[in-house]
């Protein structure tokens, strides 16, 4: 899949993922005729693929709140404010340093998003 492929779709919208992706319009409508029925749909339409972006930020306050609950589960009242008062440059450069990790990471081991939205959808007659 890549962005600006083409695919068909008996509705004009929710989920595509009938057939292949192609790289022309007259490709997916060729496709599409020939995947379903004139009768069963007068109307199908095409629409091109456009990725969801893979880039992920991380925020440190949220990390940061997790890891307080979880100490203070372990310790309890001594462990109450624990990370609490975390300066805000420090907190920037923690989102900066773990949204690279997770970035990194995602992209190592592929777990970028295979899912995209269809936009630029046309109709065509089936038939």
């Amino acid at each position: 899949m890549k962005a600006g492929q083409w695919m068909f779709n008996h509705t004009d919208d929710g989920t595509w993922g009938t057939g292949s992706y192609h790289d022309t319009k007259e490709e997916a409508i060729t496709e599409g005729k020939s995947y379903y029925l004139p009768e069963d749909y007068e109307t199908l339409y095409v629409g091109q693929i456009e990725p969801y972006p893979t880039f992920v930020t991380v925020d440190a306050d949220r990390v940061l709140d997790d890891i307080g609950e979880n100490i203070y589960d372990e310790c309890g009242e001594p462990a109450e404010d624990y990370l609490r008062d975390v300066k805000s440059e420090h907190e920037k450069i923690l989102s900066e340093r773990l949204t690279k990790v997770v970035n990194e990471w995602m992209q190592e081991f592929g777990y970028e998003p295979n899912f995209f939205k269809i936009v630029n959808v046309e109709p065509f007659k089936n038939g």
